[in-house]
């Protein structure tokens, strides 16, 4: 990449962006792309109020990687899909930052998720929740299907936040993927965290938080040390995608 492009990009995300452990900075962007019939990304659409410069680097980096190509009728041919990219700014040893650009995801985009309302009965007993809500974004944009598990079967919770989930995601509306200019159906599977301020948790919740937390970081090939109680990821995640990725490596550089 070049080093003006990246240095402003870093300059925003410094600037713009929350902080996190020891300085870092991060947030996840979608981004839509066009892939041929070769798996190779053409095009890139960044959302109009992402800063120009987090928007050039997000463009420069998406067009590196590369999809298996989307079949239809035995034959490869083109597709459309939304790239899920995370941009961390990390602290370096000279006191600059370094650029992490992951793959986090793609799929559909839900384009008006407003959040579920924290039930009142859980409210009041001041509990937390974990979730998992499957369903399908049709041609048309709408969810249906959908189905509401437990995160973790050892975690029980209150049938009101079930409830609430499904509320919320009746109300939501998608942008579908697409194969040869046609949109088609995605499944879904979305994870939903409930927690208040101040939130305190039983041993067995902060254990099994934090098992999660070392296979999900074991998985990626992450550092583990966790200094708070890690709640795990809500980024939703195609299960059949038309377009699984291929060559997808994290992008790390430095000004």
């Amino acid at each position: 990449m070049k080093t003006a492009m990246l240095s402003a990009a870093l300059l925003a995300l410094v600037c713009v962006l929350p902080a996190h452990a020891a300085d870092e900075r991060e947030q996840i962007f979608a981004v839509g792309v066009d892939v041929d019939a070769t798996g190779h990304i053409t095009a890139t659409q960044v959302a109009p109020d992402v800063p120009a410069s987090i928007a050039a680097v997000l463009s420069s980096a998406v067009k590196q990687w590369q999809f298996v190509p989307a079949t239809l009728g035995g034959r490869s041919v083109p597709a459309h899909t939304f790239v899920y990219t995370k941009l961390q700014a990390s602290p370096n040893a000279s006191g600059q930052y370094d650029l992490r650009i992951s793959f986090m995801g793609n799929g559909p985009r839900i384009v008006n998720r407003t959040p579920p309302r924290y039930p009142e009965d859980a409210l009041r007993r001041r509990q937390a929740a974990l979730l998992i809500l499957e369903a399908t974004v049709q041609p048309d944009g709408h969810l249906t299907d959908m189905k509401v598990s437990n995160k973790f079967a050892d975690w029980p919770v209150l049938p009101s936040f079930k409830v609430a989930v499904l509320t919320a995601a009746k109300q939501w509306h998608a942008i579908p993927e697409q194969v040869d200019g046609h949109p088609v159906a995605t499944r879904l599977r979305m994870p939903f965290t409930f927690t208040i301020n101040g939130q305190t948790y039983t041993a067995q919740q902060i254990r099994i938080l934090r098992e999660a937390a070392h296979m999900d970081a074991a998985t990626a090939g992450a550092k583990t040390a966790q200094p708070d109680i890690p709640l795990p990821s809500e980024q939703e995640v195609a299960l059949d995608s038309p377009l699984q990725p291929h060559a997808v490596a994290t992008i790390i550089s430095a000004p």
